[in-house]
């Protein structure tokens, strides 16, 4: 891969975390924790890991990024995730993905490559820093 595109940023990605789904999350993990499935609840809160899961629109631009180099015909398997929260997300948050490489390392035969996504509110406003660490071959 190359070292060079360290600290590339990628198109944001902007999407309405709904109340439909956030409630069909909760039910499609069976979380019955009533913060994520109470249809009635005046703020329905998202559970992390579905805020978290909107950082997988980043990887088709980062994968496909010609400058990058990346070698789609070894396997790539992801092998970490940091989350730094900064505030809980609730449903009708508009929220803003912005991505970038944060490292590219070699390491025992095999490279590795960091992303980021700073998750931020509609005021812009970080609420998660989500880092996702994928090794190749």
């Amino acid at each position: 891969m190359n070292k060079a595109v360290v600290g590339k940023e990628y198109p944001h990605v902007t999407y309405e975390l709904t109340r439909e789904m956030v409630l069909a999350y909760a039910r499609a993990v069976e979380d019955d924790n009533p913060f994520f499935n109470d249809e009635d609840a005046e703020v329905l809160y998202a559970p992390h890991t579905l805020v978290v899961a909107y950082t997988l629109l980043l990887v088709p631009h980062i994968i496909s990024d010609k400058e990058l180099d990346l070698d789609l015909g070894k396997p790539i398997i992801h092998v970490g995730q940091v989350n730094k929260w900064k505030r809980a997300v609730k449903a009708g948050d508009v929220l803003t993905i912005r991505g970038r490489i944060a490292e590219i390392r070699k390491e025992e035969g095999h490279e590795f490559i960091t992303f980021e996504g700073d998750i931020a509110d509609e005021d812009g406003e970080s609420v998660v820093l989500a880092r996702s660490t994928l090794r190749v071959g």
